[in-house]
C-alpha cells in the first residue's frame, strides 16, 4: 500500500514536470517570436536599403520606392521604375458623334500619320508616327478626335453608360472622360458634369463645344455636396483627385513632388467624394471609382474603408480583364476579398500610365 508521503512525492514530481514543460514551451515560443522579429527587422532593413539605392538611381523619394517594393516586390518595382523612364506613345479617341472611325483613320493616314488600333477601345488608336502636331490639326480643331491616354479611355468603357441614362461625372474638367461618356450615350440622356475649380471650367466648356456635346449640364460646385442636389443617377464616374503617382511616365517631376502627407490628404478627400457618390446612386446603379495613381492608400484602402461602413453596396466584377487584380492585402492589412474584382494598370505591364478602377453597385 502506497504511503501518504509517496503519494505527495509523486504529485510533487508530476507538478514539477508540468511546470518545467510549461516553462520550456514558453521559452521555446518566446525564442520563435524573437527569431521572427529578427527576420522582420532584417526584411524591413533590406527593403529600406534596396529602396534607398533604387530611389537614388532613378531620382525618386525613398518612401515611394519602399512602398512599391512592399506591394509589388523588388523585381516588379525595378521594371516599373525602368518603364517610367520610357516615353508614352500618344493616343487618340475618335469622336464618332462627328466622324466614323474609318474616315478619320483614312484622313490622318493620308497626312502621313501612322495609327495602330487599340484592342481595348474600338474607337481608339495609338499614334505610332506623327506627321504634324496632334493638338493643332484641322481634324482636332473640328472635334473629330480627343488626345487621350489609353487608361483614361477605359473609364467610360468600363462604366458603359447607355442612351437615356442619368450620368454624373463628379470631377469632370477638362473633359476627356466627360466627352467620352456623352459619346457612348449617343448625346442622349442627361450628363451632369461637376467641377469645383472655376479655373478649369473654361477648358471643359471648350472641349464640350469642340466635341459637339449637347446632353450635358455643367455645375461649378464641390462634388462632396452632391447629395444636396437630390439627383439620383444610373451611372456615376468618380475620377477622384489624387497625387498622380501613376503619371510619372509623362511628368517626371512627380518622382519628388508628393510626400506621404499629400497621399493622406488626398485619401481623406477621396473617401468623402466616394461616400457622396454612392449616396447619389439609383437602385441597382453603379459607380466607377478611378484614379491615375498606383498608391494603395488612394485606391483599395479608400474603397475598403467606405464600402465596409455602408450597407447595400458591393464591389462588382469588371466585364473584361484590362489590368491585374486589385490588392486584397497590403502593408500587412487584410482588405475586402471582393477588391480582387478591381483592376490596376501598370506602365511596365500594360504600357500605359498607372491607373486604378473599381466598380461599385447599389444593391437596393
Amino acid at each position: 500500500m502506497t504511503s501518504g508521503s509517496e503519494i505527495f512525492t509523486l504529485i510533487s514530481t508530476s507538478i514539477m514536470f508540468l511546470i518545467f514543460t510549461l516553462i520550456t514551451i514558453i521559452i521555446y515560443n518566446f525564442l520563435l517570436v524573437l527569431i521572427e522579429w529578427n527576420r522582420v527587422d532584417i526584411s524591413i532593413s533590406q527593403i529600406q536599403e534596396d529602396a534607398r539605392k533604387l530611389a537614388e538611381k532613378y531620382g525618386y523619394l525613398p518612401y515611394m520606392v519602399q512602398r512599391y517594393i512592399q506591394f509589388l516586390g523588388l523585381d516588379d518595382t525595378l521594371k516599373l521604375l525602368k518603364a517610367n523612364e520610357q516615353p508614352l506613345t500618344p493616343s487618340i479617341r475618335v469622336n464618332t458623334l462627328k466622324i466614323s472611325v474609318l474616315e478619320l483613320k483614312n484622313r490622318l493616314e493620308k497626312k502621313g500619320f501612322e495609327l495602330e488600333q487599340i484592342d481595348w477601345v474600338p474607337n481608339g488608336f495609338k499614334v505610332i508616327k506623327e506627321a504634324s502636331n496632334l493638338g493643332s490639326s484641322h481634324e482636332f480643331l473640328q472635334g473629330y478626335y480627343y488626345l487621350q491616354n489609353i487608361a483614361s479611355m477605359l473609364s467610360a468603357v468600363i462604366l458603359d453608360p447607355k442612351p437615356n441614362d442619368i450620368v454624373i461625372d463628379m470631377c469632370a474638367a477638362p473633359g476627356s472622360k466627360s466627352t467620352h461618356l456623352a459619346q457612348l450615350m449617343g448625346n442622349n440622356g442627361t450628363l451632369v458634369l461637376i467641377d469645383k475649380n472655376k479655373n478649369r471650367i473654361p477648358a471643359l466648356e471648350t472641349n464640350l463645344r469642340r466635341m459637339g456635346i449637347i446632353n450635358s449640364i455643367l455645375l461649378n460646385i464641390d462634388a462632396i455636396n452632391l447629395p444636396n442636389l437630390k439627383v439620383k443617377a444610373n451611372k456615376i464616374l468618380l475620377d477622384a483627385p489624387c497625387t498622380g503617382e501613376g503619371l510619372i511616365r509623362q511628368d517626371p517631376s512627380r518622382k519628388v513632388s508628393k510626400k506621404m502627407k499629400d497621399i493622406e490628404k488626398m485619401a481623406s478627400i477621396q473617401k468623402k467624394l466616394l461616400k457622396a457618390g454612392l449616396n447619389s446612386l439609383k437602385s441597382k446603379g453603379v459607380l466607377l471609382y478611378c484614379t491615375c495613381s498606383i498608391a494603395p492608400e488612394e485606391n483599395e484602402l479608400v474603397v475598403n474603408e467606405v464600402v465596409e461602413k455602408i450597407d447595400n453596396f458591393s464591389i462588382s466584377e469588371i466585364s473584361k480583364n484590362y489590368g491585374v487584380n486589385g490588392l486584397t492585402e497590403v502593408f500587412g492589412i487584410k482588405l475586402l476579398e471582393d477588391l480582387k474584382f478591381s483592376q490596376r494598370l501598370y506602365p511596365h505591364i500594360h504600357d500605359t500610365i498607372g491607373f486604378y478602377f473599381c466598380l461599385i453597385k447599389n444593391l437596393d
